[in-house]
């Protein structure tokens, strides 16, 4: 599977059309309790703005971290060629050492996974990433 969608390369201003977007990993983890916001004494209520407008940078659950390896097209990364980019959380998760691209898009790569759900993981990371702006009118391969 992979969503396709025009990429720019990094730092050149050149984009690829239709360019294959892969979901090389999906890091999972178990966040036990919710992370407390730390007290913010300047505010009257003491509590610290939120700065993440998702629950899933502080709320319990099991957390996917994505990782999308960009080629020029799915023959590409058939016959092994050098990706295009790299979109994720961390460039530790970057498996090609491609160039680390889409500047500011680590938000759109962490998810709640649905363990009630009959999707694994690697589908849920999919679904997720096609309800982002970015990825909203990628088409599936």
């Amino acid at each position: 599977m992979a969503l396709i969608r025009d990429y720019e390369l990094p730092g050149t201003g050149l984009t690829v059309t239709n360019a294959y977007h892969v979901v090389t990993s999906v890091n999972v983890e178990k966040r036990i309790n919710d992370i407390p916001l730390p007290v913010d004494s300047s505010r009257s209520d003491g509590l610290t703005a939120a700065t993440r407008d998702s629950d899933v940078y502080w709320k319990q659950g099991y957390i996917g971290r994505i990782a999308v390896t960009v080629w020029k097209d799915s023959a590409a990364r058939a016959n092994n060629l050098q990706p295009l980019g790299f979109i994720g959380v961390n460039p530790t998760d970057n498996q090609y050492n491609s160039s680390i691209g889409t500047s500011g898009m680590d938000h759109i790569c962490k998810f709640f996974i649905d363990t009630n759900s009959s999707d694994n993981h690697i589908t849920q990371a999919y679904k997720h990433l096609k309800t982002t702006d970015y990825y909203v009118n990628a088409t599936e391969n």
